[in-house]
């Protein structure tokens, strides 16, 4: 059994969001990628090279929010108000 390797082209993006639940400012980053391969094709069936890639993770990158925008401890703290606000009720 063969094994191919395909060469990954990366880019890592970081941005600076304010946390949901108290504001202060959070910092989340991530790494977005795609590999060359025979598979990764564009839309006119054309194989895409490493420049059209970086095009492609460039314009992603420039789109990306983070999920996770709230502290751990902000979690935590709304868990808990949750909670009393159930009991409560």
């Amino acid at each position: 059994m063969t094994i191919t390797t395909y060469e990954r082209v990366e880019r890592r993006v970081e941005k600076t969001v304010p946390c949901r639940f108290c504001g202060k400012k959070i910092k989340r980053a991530t790494t977005l990628g795609q590999t060359i391969n025979p598979w990764n094709k564009n839309a006119d069936g054309t194989v895409k090279n490493r420049y059209q890639i970086q095009a492609e993770l460039k314009q992603r990158a420039e789109t990306w929010h983070p999920v996770n925008d709230i502290h751990g401890k902000c979690i935590q703290a709304e868990r808990e108000t949750q909670a009393a606000e159930a009991v409560s009720k």
